[in-house]
């Protein structure tokens, strides 16, 4: 088998993130490897990883989670994958950063070195302070009360010029992308769209350590839940309501909300595809815990369980102690009752990027 030194490891692991898309050499590497894990041969599966990550494989992120390869994760060959891209973290960063201030020189540059988080945004100067103080605050809040610490690597944070977020972007519809593998968050905003975004970076950060995958569900109705927030001067919090909720209250009235069985069950692309319906019902049903002071028993509960019920549905029953089909209801009754309107502002894309001159915290 091909040996695997820190060094060279460190260099395919450099290399592969550079190159861009996986080719398909690489996925079929991968699938050589979880398929020889399934078959109880891990040094075979070593050396298809390391063959994999040579070809181009760059998620090791991925690596650290994926059920299929839990044979392998005490073979020194993956915990030298594992290092090395720890490794190559810094290295990584600097050059995407690089590239950035290649790219757009006039943008403003900060470094938060405790934090590892670059800053690169097209805000005044102004705007990026109170950008900075409410990740801040914000950081504080979520490594308190979910996920525990900030994450290990370092992170380059974009707030572009509405022109350039629409060529980077590529998307009207997509406000703002974090992109694990590629340690990089692009917001076409510093408000709403920053804080859902800022919220995948943490939880990324978390199931990194935990070397957990956790439902699509979970993670944007976290993300989607933290859009709107207000944070009390004893690290208390409350979740008003924005247009999401709305649009919830107004699926219910038509009939056309997806249960939660349906809801819990779709993949990522799925979940993209029916966002219109699914991402306001998942704000709803995080507020909902929310309301019910559950939302960190929930996500302790689902996090200690996970080997037994990575599906976290069991979570929410544990919680409540009682039945999801009962919950379902309670939620659905919950979300009838009548509530404060959002505030629709936060659909004008103008107001989305005055958001930052609003007072922090939402």
């Amino acid at each position: 088998m091909r040996k695997a030194g820190g060094l060279g490891c460190v260099a395919l692991v450099l290399a592969a993130t550079a190159a861009g898309p996986v080719p398909p050499e690489a996925v079929i590497l991968y699938e050589a490897a979880c398929l020889s894990c399934r078959q109880g041969d891990p040094d075979l599966a070593a050396s298809y990883l390391l063959r994999a990550i040579g070809a181009g494989f760059a998620d090791v992120s991925h690596l650290r989670r994926d059920p299929e390869l839990r044979a392998l994760r005490d073979h020194p060959v993956f915990s030298a994958i594992l290092a090395a891209r720890d490794a190559a973290d810094g290295r990584l960063a600097h050059r995407r950063l690089e590239r950035w201030r290649e790219r757009y020189p006039a943008y403003r540059c900060e470094i938060d070195e405790p934090a590892r988080i670059s800053y690169l945004t097209a805000l005044d100067e102004t705007a990026q302070k109170r950008m900075r103080r409410m990740l801040d605050d914000l950081a504080v809040h979520l490594t308190r009360s979910l996920f525990e610490a900030m994450p290990a690597h370092g992170v380059l944070i974009a707030i572009p010029t509405e022109a350039d977020a629409a060529r980077i972007l590529d998307d009207p519809h997509i406000h703002g992308r974090y992109t694990h593998p590629t340690r990089q968050l692009i917001a076409r905003d510093a408000g709403r769209s920053l804080r859902h975004e800022f919220v995948h970076v943490l939880h990324q950060g978390h199931m990194d350590r935990l070397g957990q995958q956790h439902p699509p569900w979970v993670q944007e109705g976290l993300a989607s839940l933290y859009e709107e927030y207000r944070l009390g001067p004893e690290g208390t919090i409350e979740f008003p309501p924005n247009d999401r909720d709305v649009f919830a209250t107004d699926l219910l009235n038509g009939g056309k909300l997806l249960s939660w069985p349906e809801l819990f069950s779709l993949s990522s692309k799925h979940l993209s595809s029916e966002a219109r319906r699914a991402y306001p019902q998942l704000r709803s049903i995080f507020r909902f815990l929310a309301s019910w002071g559950k939302l960190e028993a929930f996500y302790r509960s689902f996090v200690d369980g996970f080997d037994e019920e990575p599906a976290a549905i069991g979570a929410l029953q544990r919680t409540f102690g009682q039945p999801i089909d009962r919950l379902e209801s309670r939620w659905r009754r919950w979300l009838a009752e009548p509530r404060p309107e959002a505030d629709e502002r936060t659909e004008s894309p103008i107001a989305r990027r005055a958001d930052a001159e609003a007072p922090e915290n939402g």
